[in-house]
């Protein structure tokens, strides 16, 4: 239990009285675990009348051969709305049992805090939000499918099936979570993309070239080459042959070679994502 103050055990041993020093609960924190723990109490027992009143049975009025839906609160005639409203409120009702059940334990073992207060509260605000989620899956897709008339859903709905639903995702809201994602990701599953080879030039043939070289041939040497891999020394593009995935035969600009230093080549990846390779330098000189 949270408190600001602490008294201890009287005692002559001052390391036994450092290990019975205990915490006493200001009255602050007093009134509020009482309060919560009314609201967790009072809360099931009246979502539960709220649950009876609104639940459907047939009703055959008199002087009438079609049996009707009535209950002891006929909030609306529509099945729809009741369903949906049987869903919402079983939804708070596991969530209201759920945080009741977690909040006698820590409290039996006086372990209560209070800064999980509005964890307790905001408890069964989330167990309807699921309960609510579940119910659309269940009864836009699922449900409704396995009928050729969508209409005949209302005449063979089963209220139960649905409240236990609603319950549970209330009282497992965790569960009710991850099951949602699991639904989520089946149906909207993205093809997964095949990872493109980035380029990479292992050496060039030949590593160095004389200044103003008639021979203007270059064979680059590597791996992950596609027929439309692109060769750029320094950053102009030069033309070159796909041999095959490991050998690019480039042909030089007379420029290239008008003097001695250090050319940079790199291969440009021509599927889209390859990249571009490392840059491996050819050497000119005189």
């Amino acid at each position: 239990m949270i408190g600001d103050t602490t008294h201890s055990i009287k005692t002559d041993d001052p390391k036994k009285a450092q290990e019975t020093r205990v915490l006493a609960p200001t009255e602050g924190g007093k009134r509020l675990e009482l309060g919560l723990g009314l609201y967790l109490l009072i809360l099931p027992l009246l979502l539960t009348c709220l649950l009876v009143a609104i639940w459907p049975s047939p009703y055959t009025p008199q002087g009438k051969t079609v049996a009707e839906l009535r209950s002891l609160w006929n909030f609306t005639d529509q099945v729809e709305v009741r369903l949906l409203a049987i869903v919402l409120v079983s939804g708070a009702l596991g969530s209201a049992i759920s945080a009741a059940r977690s909040y006698a334990n820590f409290h039996g073992l006086g372990r209560y805090e209070a800064n999980w207060t509005w964890w307790y509260l905001m408890k069964v605000p989330i167990g309807m939000g699921l309960a609510l989620f579940l119910y659309m899956v269940v009864r836009g897709g699922l449900f409704s499918a396995s009928l050729s008339d969508s209409g005949a859903v209302m005449d063979t709905a089963n209220p139960f099936g649905f409240a236990a639903l609603g319950a549970l995702a209330g009282m497992f809201a965790k569960e009710a979570s991850d099951k949602l994602e699991e639904i989520f990701k089946a149906v909207f599953r993205t093809a997964e993309k095949t990872p493109v080879a980035r380029p990479k030039i292992e050496r060039l043939e030949p590593a160095a070239k004389k200044l103003h070289d008639a021979d203007l041939t270059l064979k680059v040497e590597g791996s992950g080459f596609d027929a439309n891999s692109t060769v750029k020394v320094g950053d102009k593009k030069r033309d070159s042959v796909f041999k095959n995935a490991g050998l690019l035969v480039v042909t030089l600009s007379s420029e290239d070679l008008a003097k001695a230093g250090k050319l940079p080549i790199v291969v440009v990846a021509g599927t889209q994502g390859g990249g571009t390779s490392a840059a491996v330098e050819l050497a000119v000189a005189g």
